[in-house]
């Protein structure tokens, strides 16, 4: 995920663009904890303190005033909260773009389920940042 972020970030700035790319905010978090079913993060008293006001950063400061949403949904996965973004950005009349095809929900990696309403949310699948780039310029 970074490195797609870090790549439309260059490639932007290498094109002239003035593009506003809001990166998600993991990095307090080892990526094992990451990995985790969001059943086992909620057992972390600190973390579950921390949810509330990340989604509604992202729907109130991130979703709400941007032109486009892209969900970063590697191998077609969603989490809630994303999905509940994609819903929101989706209400709002925001064009979405998606890195895979797929929307999966449920225990990542082993026991996912395809989320057909979410699918029906996403406007194009653009697996790259440079073709990402090229629907937003």
């Amino acid at each position: 995920m970074y490195d797609f972020i870090g790549e439309l970030k260059r490639l932007s700035r290498e094109r002239g663009l003035h593009l506003v790319i809001f990166d998600p905010e993991f990095e307090e978090h080892p990526q094992e904890f990451l990995n985790r079913h969001e059943r086992e993060r909620m057992r972390d008293d600190a973390y579950k303190a921390t949810v509330a006001g990340r989604v509604y950063d992202h729907l109130f400061r991130k979703v709400r005033v941007a032109d486009v949403c892209f969900v970063f949904n590697k191998d077609g996965y969603l989490g809630a909260n994303t999905n509940g973004e994609l819903f929101a950005a989706a209400a709002l009349g925001k064009t979405i773009y998606a890195l895979h095809d797929q929307t999966l929900m449920g225990h990542y990696p082993h026991d996912l389920y395809e989320e057909p309403s979410s699918r029906k949310l996403i406007h194009e699948v653009v697996p790259t940042p440079e073709e990402l780039l090229k629907r937003l310029a």
